[in-house]
């Protein structure tokens, strides 16, 4: 078991892609550089299985955080940076936050006996004992604030703290739930003030896609619509029990009239660039649609209106970029109102009544 252990500490050590000259850089000039900051580019960019402060050995972290004694001002965060010789490890000592010095918990004169063992002495047997707390105790201070941030948790691929925080609390936390559509996950969560919502309101999907796409969007509801009949629910005459009763349960006709289950989304007036990327088949449009599925579901039908600003329209010509029944028009003169008069449907296998 130890064997095993050796090995994968060194396999962790040589994963490290921080480049000579990053360490060069803060050896010569650490004090150009902030702890936090400092900290999380070694996080993002050291390819450490562990992140400083979660590591469950000292063997798992490439550096060793500590302390300098002091009792004068300190003029920056970090005093110094070194390279521990034989082995991969770095020392990053700072001024503040630890045992000594004017802020630390410890009386002054334990500070200036450190000091004066140091400097005259060269012994610093009690500094070392001490970086044993103040390694872990900087490593947690700075993952208490990296845990906050939700930036850092976008450093790492495999620390997407506040995205699993975001997903869960729209309904999609668990991973088979992640990339279902071609809806960007952090899009989601942007609009998870809308999406958390116990009523889905029209004014709610319109400021989502408006927002989303850019453009103008309005939202018309009680579309009418025709709902089909099913051969076993029609009227048909017979005795008995279950028989129509004239006015009460007799439908006349294949379908029904409905104006409750089904709305439309009007986009526009729109440019012809803007117009072209709702067309069917684009990806546009399936955006749209898995945001109208993401909001609502698949309860209600609902369709899609293009509308085409008149100053935007193009004459049709042979080899052009127009399509047929989508995109181009027949007329010499420019319209009066803005065209209109594409509606579809997105949603595959709806039948426009």
């Amino acid at each position: 078991m130890s064997e095993f252990v050796v090995e994968k500490t060194f396999h962790i050590n040589n994963k490290c892609r921080l480049s000579l000259d990053f360490w060069q850089d803060l050896i010569t000039s650490p004090g150009r550089h902030g702890l936090f900051h400092l900290l999380r580019h070694i996080d993002a960019r050291s390819g450490q299985p562990f992140l400083l402060g979660q590591a469950p050995l000292p063997r798992y972290e490439i550096l060793r955080l500590g302390q300098k004694p002091q009792l004068s001002f300190s003029p920056s965060i970090l005093t110094k940076v070194s390279s521990r010789s034989g082995t991969q490890l770095h020392e990053v000592s700072i001024f503040n936050f630890g045992l000594f010095g004017p802020d630390g918990p410890l009386p002054l004169h334990l500070t200036e006996f450190v000091h004066e063992r140091i400097q005259h002495h060269q012994d610093d047997t009690l500094l070392a004992f001490a970086d044993l707390f103040h390694h872990r105790l900087i490593a947690l201070f700075y993952r208490a604030w990296a845990d906050t941030q939700p930036t850092v948790s976008l450093d790492r691929a495999d620390h997407k703290r506040f995205d699993n925080y975001f997903s869960n609390l729209i309904g999609i936390g668990q991973p088979a739930l992640q990339a279902r559509d071609s809806i960007n996950v952090h899009a989601k969560h942007f609009m998870a003030g809308h999406l958390i919502r116990h009523s889905h309101d029209p004014e709610g999907l319109g400021k989502i896609l408006r927002h989303y796409f850019k453009v103008p969007v309005h939202i018309v509801e009680n579309v009418p619509h025709w709902l089909r009949v099913e051969p076993c629910e029609r009227a048909r005459l017979r005795a008995g029990r279950n028989a129509t009763r004239l006015g009460v349960s007799t439908l006349l006709g294949v379908a029904v009239r409905d104006i409750q289950h089904k709305f439309r989304i009007e986009l526009g007036p729109m440019s012809q660039q803007d117009y072209d990327q709702f067309l069917p088949g684009s990806a546009y449009c399936e955006q749209l649609r898995d945001w109208v599925r993401q909001y609502l579901g698949i309860e209600l039908v609902w369709e899609l209106r293009l509308i085409l600003a008149k100053e935007a329209l193009q004459n049709t010509q042979i080899g052009g970029t127009q399509r047929l029944g989508l995109s181009s028009w027949l007329s010499n003169t420019k319209p009066q109102h803005d065209v209109s008069d594409l509606t579809f449907s997105p949603e595959p296998d709806v039948r426009q009544d």
